[in-house]
């Protein structure tokens, strides 16, 4: 329960790709406390009741620290290349995340020692607490909120030193039982005066900036800052341009609803993408960032007859094609943006499809008064709902389906989104969608962006984008994808236009018009030769584009459901090329945080896990059979990881959000593997047998997984969540049972021919999960996530090799 909702929180303070760090210190706690025991076993020879009922409570009085360190330590990943402090910083955060992991790894080592008669009781009650633990998160965080759910974990841990002090001594129940009813009374209480600010990189850090800017705070981008309302010569010393209304965490996003001061705060906002012939009006508006950055758009009143500014902006320039009274989907609405544009411009019918549910009920309920109730307008559908899912069960077709800003220029601008994953831009995304439209639709993507030749990147999505739609309208069998796309670039927004029919000469002339007249820029229109790299891309022939992105440093081949990377990030081999300076300042911010973090990682694994071993237990080394043995169990921690870690990423796309993936993989994961454990033994009694029958049900789980999964999200993304969940499941189980036999027929084995090597097993499978947690994700970057699978088969094919070889050395010795 702590570990996944520790990811919801560090998804708001630092970024949700943090999740992984979460799963690397929970292993390296449980790893550390391991390593302790079996180098200090005297620990658990003494009176163990008292030092597990201490550690179960020393647990619950961290967990809740934990927060007050998550809320005041200003820890700015992206800045710890340039600034030596955010190393205490970070230091700082894995300490409170590590202490509470390693002391219940304390206690879970402590019970099944002190039940080893009753080890696969104590262990297959473990298992189903952890299964049961990751599968609340979800309700509990819309019961009790995020913190709450953290406080709540701090309360079953003391829940737990409770059941130690009865077997230790009753009467020191009264202090777990003391602290059970304080963080009852007073838990709300204290996780709500704590004061959570997102990292300074995000656009929310921005937005609450006082006037007077700290020169010592870390930089941001003039793009960001004119996003966020912040100029060079705002007056000083008068507190943040923004108010923050309300506050509210969920299981999908943290939101907070910001109301800008003053009217030229609400102008310099809304700025991009406004046509520079307008003059009218600045219209009312309160801004909702999600996990602190992704904002989106509340406009007072709802009446899109008060609204004419949209008659002159960007985001209205599908409208200019379409035929009169289209019928619209918006995915990732927001606060009903494009729903309100739709009904500007004459839609006879609008659905916003909204991922968050926190935001579709203040759109339609909290804040309905304010927002004029514009969901409930004749031809307006504005519901919860993931966009993909929707797409697929949907059997309407669209005049236009729009995505409209729901990526940030904020995170960009400084590298942050390097891993962030979107299944709605990827090919098959597109290819979905261009089966949804009218013969004359139109499929638009805007976002935030540099305009062409100015800034130090060029076109930071364009290559992908334009790459996702022509690689789309190719498997579509399309013979000249060049005529069903225009690109035009409007004050910080570019529009990305796809048809499934070409766009006619007429077509494009009244788009040139209607952009010269606003000042927009065109960047790629068919039939016209415009000189920029993006037009050229979109234009060449299809071996030209091949060879352009082989040779690129910066990955820019389209995003795929297997590898849903939307931003450019560097290939690997290219990040420390002499070259590419300006680039690598603005692109690879979120890269070189990775590096520091993996070292940090290995470092740990050495330091808290083997380091103990090779100092106090260095027996076990020496065996003959040690080099397979290690082999084995550091496969294991490989593999095991990175079929956790592509599980989560691929069940993203058909679960609809990181948290839901999450929760339901690692959930059916360790109650399966749980039971594969127990069956290891139980079903067959030799080792060697066991291992085999394990590693052919793996092999045929995984090529069954690799063929036809795909098929199977195809064929239930349509379905609602419920039941998207249960297939989920059933996907995942076979794959955790098979995986949970392998650890204990190798410590059976370890047992026959080097019982000495128990810890190193132990320890070394530790060690590297910690490691591959992080590393999977780096790998995926580079492979897909579905290589990773197939690299972890081929990993666990490799272990078990090595322990059939350590087991016949072994035997060879004891003759």
């Amino acid at each position: 329960m702590l570990q996944v909702a520790l990811t919801r929180v560090f998804s708001f303070t630092l970024w949700y790709h943090f999740a992984y760090v979460v799963i690397s210190l929970a292993l390296l706690g449980y790893g550390a406390s391991g390593a302790l025991l079996s180098a200090f076993p005297g620990i658990l020879r003494g009176n163990l009741p008292r030092t597990l009922f201490l550690c179960a409570l020393g647990a619950a009085v961290v967990i809740p620290v934990g927060l007050a360190v998550y809320a005041h330590t200003p820890f700015y990943p992206l800045q710890l290349l340039k600034s030596p402090v955010q190393w205490a910083y970070l230091a700082a955060y894995y300490a409170a995340t590590g202490i509470p992991f390693f002391l219940a790894g304390v206690c879970i080592a402590g019970a099944i020692t002190a039940a080893s008669d009753r080890v696969t009781r104590v262990y297959s009650a473990d298992l189903v607490g952890a299964g049961l633990g990751a599968g609340l998160v979800v309700p509990l965080i819309w019961r009790l909120e995020t913190p709450g759910v953290v406080i709540l974990a701090a309360g079953l841990m003391a829940g737990a030193a409770i059941c130690w002090a009865w077997w230790w001594q009753p009467k020191a129940a009264a202090a777990p039982l003391m602290l059970i009813v304080v963080l009852a009374l007073g838990g709300g209480l204290y996780w709500r005066s704590l004061e959570f600010r997102p990292t300074a990189e995000k656009i929310m850090s921005l937005m609450l900036l006082p006037m007077t800017v700290d020169p010592s705070a870390p930089r941001t981008t003039p793009a960001a800052q004119q996003l966020a309302g912040v100029s060079s010569d705002q007056p000083k010393g008068l507190g943040c341009r923004y108010l923050k209304r309300y506050t509210r965490w969920g299981a999908v996003y943290r939101i907070d609803i910001l109301e800008p001061r003053d009217a030229a705060t609400r102008k310099g906002y809304y700025c991009s993408g406004m046509s520079a012939r307008y003059h009218g009006p600045t219209p009312d508006w309160r801004s909702i960032p999600h996990d602190g950055d992704n904002n989106t758009i509340i406009f007072k009143g709802g009446d899109p007859a008060q609204l004419p500014h949209f008659d002159d902006h960007a985001v209205a320039l599908p409208y200019q094609l379409l035929r009169p009274a289209p019928k619209v989907l918006a995915l990732g609405a927001g606060g009903g943006t494009e729903v309100l544009v739709a009904l500007r411009h004459g839609a006879r019918d609008a659905t916003g499809i909204e991922l968050d549910p926190l935001t579709v009920k203040l759109a339609t309920q909290d804040m309905v008064d304010y927002s004029g109730g514009f969901a409930r307008r004749p031809g307006v559908h504005y519901q919860v709902g993931e966009g993909r899912s929707f797409v697929r069960r949907s059997r309407d077709k669209y005049d236009l389906i729009q995505i409209n800003l729901v990526d940030t220029l904020t995170a960009a601008s400084i590298g942050a989104n390097v891993l962030n994953e979107n299944y709605l831009y990827t090919v098959e995304a597109t290819q979905e969608y261009l089966d949804h439209l009218t013969k004359d639709g139109i499929f638009a993507v805007s976002h935030l962006d540099v305009p062409p030749g100015r800034g130090l990147i060029k076109f930071r999505q364009g290559i992908l984008r334009a790459g996702s739609a022509l690689e789309a309208l190719r498997r579509r069998g399309v013979a000249h994808p060049e005529n069903h796309i225009a690109v035009v670039y409007g004050t910080g927004l570019m529009v990305y236009m796809v048809r499934t029919r070409p766009f006619s000469p007429q077509e494009i002339e009244k788009l040139r018009a209607y952009d010269a007249e606003n000042g927009y820029l065109d960047v790629y229109l068919p039939y016209h030769h415009l000189r920029n790299e993006l037009s050229w891309f979109i234009s060449t022939s299809p071996q030209a584009r091949a060879q352009y992105i082989a040779g690129s440093a910066i990955r820019r081949d389209p995003a795929t459901d297997d590898s849903p990377f939307i931003w450019p990030y560097f290939k690997w081999r290219y990040l420390f090329h002499p070259g590419h300076r300006y680039e690598r300042m603005a692109m690879a911010n979120g890269q070189f945080v990775m590096l520091p973090l993996l070292g940090v990682a290995v470092l740990g694994a050495l330091i808290f896990i083997l380091a103990p071993l090779a100092i106090f237990r260095r027996r076990g080394i020496y065996s003959r059979a040690a080099g397979g043995l290690a082999l084995y169990f550091a496969a294991l921690g490989f593999g095991f990881m990175f079929i956790e870690i592509s599980f989560i990423q691929k069940f993203v796309l058909f679960l609809g959000y990181p948290t839901y993936s999450l929760t339901v993989v690692l959930s059916a994961l360790l109650v399966a593997s749980g039971l594969g454990s127990l069956a290891s033994q139980r079903l067959i009694s030799r080792a060697e047998r066991s291992l085999a029958w394990a590693l052919a049900g793996l092999l045929a789980v995984g090529v069954l997984y690799l063929a036809f999964g795909a098929s199977v999200f195809d064929a239930f993304l349509g379905y609602g969540l419920s039941v998207r969940i249960l297939v989920a499941i059933a996907m995942v189980a076979p794959l955790g049972f098979v995986m949970g036999m392998f650890f204990p027929t190798g410590i059976r084995v370890v047992n026959e021919v080097a019982p000495q090597f128990v810890p190193w097993a132990w320890g070394i499978n530790a060690s590297t999960s910690v490691v591959a947690a992080i590393l999977a994700v780096m790998l995926a970057m580079s492979v897909g996530f579905r290589m990773v699978g197939v690299y972890a088969m081929v990993i666990y094919v490799i272990g078990v090799t090595g322990l059939y070889w350590a087991h016949r050395r072994g035997r060879q010795a004891a003759v």
